[in-house]
């Protein structure tokens, strides 16, 4: 068996088995909390199953049921030319921008109205709004008193949308946009194919996790906007990816954990040697900047790590609270990993990326509860929602593609 082989199994195996792990307290609510904490409760079951176990439990068999038959070739012959057509065909780039512009207008349509109320929901505005209150916009650019470096851009942006619109909420609304529109561009360019694009974008603006924080200042979403602006750059061959990844952390530090996932692409991603000498060496630059930034204490979260194991395995409990009306990123979940682990040609370096990202998003929001303490919030897993959007449409993709027609 050839390296290749063996790392790609490698990472599916570790995707599958994190996703497992993270999946537990969906079906055993109680097992993980009590396995680490006393509860002092003795009518406790360990196993009994929560609100979304058996849908989750039900609705695997019946996939996998399916998976198998296909293979089998026991299915219907109607149904091998309709998954067949569907994998083959797409779009024309009219149809595409059609498609993708009457989204977002339905989109902006029913979200707008979010713009005029009150962010009082959100316990947590209020910080902000003190902060915004107590600082001028140039303060932002500098370490201030009561605000970090690490917070620059968010606040910036924060305050810059107050002052062109008189609305905290715009500019975050704005960045949400941006968010669909570079989902779009990601999936295009990791499968080549219009209608992979416009599915992952539907899977998105369903998810009830990104309608709940795509309009609020408190949780907005600049820093995932950067991120995957940083992650997308890396394939267009272009240094402006560290630029968009350093944007990201001034906007959010915990953005620090998915530097691994640009790497790994940097890697695998079909490029001269130049290119990736070009951006390894920028990488390379933005880790030395980190750890200055490390040294220098002017990331608050790092200041105070307490390694404490206890919360390490608590941390995957978030995930439930997170995804538990996601319904259909739920069903979906296991079904896409599976499906992906089977496809072959040149689209499997573009899935053993994807597999990293969930990996990465998956484990690091334990970890970061593990070092930092600091309770993991629900909109910390909207980029987990993007790549599985992105992972649902690779799984329209013909393998032996390798441009957009």
């Amino acid at each position: 068996m050839q390296s290749h082989q063996i790392i790609s199994k490698f990472i599916f195996i570790t995707c599958i088995t994190v996703s497992l792990v993270s999946f537990v307290p969906m079906i055993f609510p109680f097992l993980i909390i009590e396995s680490t904490i006393d509860i002092p409760h003795d009518d406790i079951e360990l196993f009994e199953l929560g609100n979304s176990g058996l849908m989750l439990i039900i609705s695997n068999i019946v996939f996998i049921s399916f998976l198998i038959l296909y293979k089998l070739k026991k299915l219907p012959i109607s149904i091998y030319k309709i998954i067949d057509l569907i994998i083959r065909k797409d779009v024309s780039q009219k149809i595409s921008l059609l498609i993708i512009t009457s989204l977002i207008f339905f989109y902006v349509i029913f979200s707008i109205d979010e713009l005029s109320r009150e962010e009082f929901e959100l316990g947590d505005y209020s910080a902000v709004k003190l902060g915004l209150d107590q600082n001028e916009l140039t303060d932002y650019l500098f370490n201030s008193e009561g605000l970090s470096i690490s917070t620059t851009i968010r606040f910036t942006l924060l305050e810059l949308s107050i002052s062109i619109f008189d609305n905290v909420r715009v500019l975050p609304f704005i960045a949400s946009i941006g968010l669909l529109l570079v989902t779009y561009a990601i999936t295009l360019e990791l499968t080549k194919k219009r209608i992979s694009a416009i599915i992952a974008v539907g899977i998105l603006l369903q998810s009830n996790l990104f309608l709940i924080f795509d309009t609020t200042a408190t949780y907005e979403n600049f820093w995932t906007v950067f991120y995957f602006l940083s992650f997308y750059l890396v394939f267009k061959k272009t240094i402006g990816s560290h630029l968009s990844f350093i944007l990201s952390m001034l906007s959010k530090p915990l953005a620090i954990v998915f530097l691994p996932i640009n790497l790994f692409a940097i890697y695998k991603r079909d490029s001269s040697k130049f290119d990736k000498k070009i951006l390894i060496i920028s990488y390379s630059a933005l880790i030395i900047l980190i750890l200055i930034a490390f040294l220098l204490n002017l990331i608050p979260s790092a200041q105070n790590l307490v390694f404490d194991e206890q919360k390490f395995v608590l941390g995957f409990n978030e995930l439930n609270g997170a995804l538990r009306f996601d319904g259909l990123i739920l069903l979906l979940f296991f079904p896409t990993l599976i499906i992906l682990a089977t496809k072959k040609g040149i689209i499997t370096k573009n899935i053993e990326i994807l597999f990293v990202g969930i990996i990465v998003m998956l484990i690091s929001q334990p970890i970061l509860y593990y070092v930092t303490g600091i309770t993991v919030m629900p909109y910390r897993y909207i980029p987990l929602v993007v790549f599985m959007a992105i992972g649902v449409g690779m799984i329209f993709t013909n393998s032996k593609n390798n441009q957009v027609d």
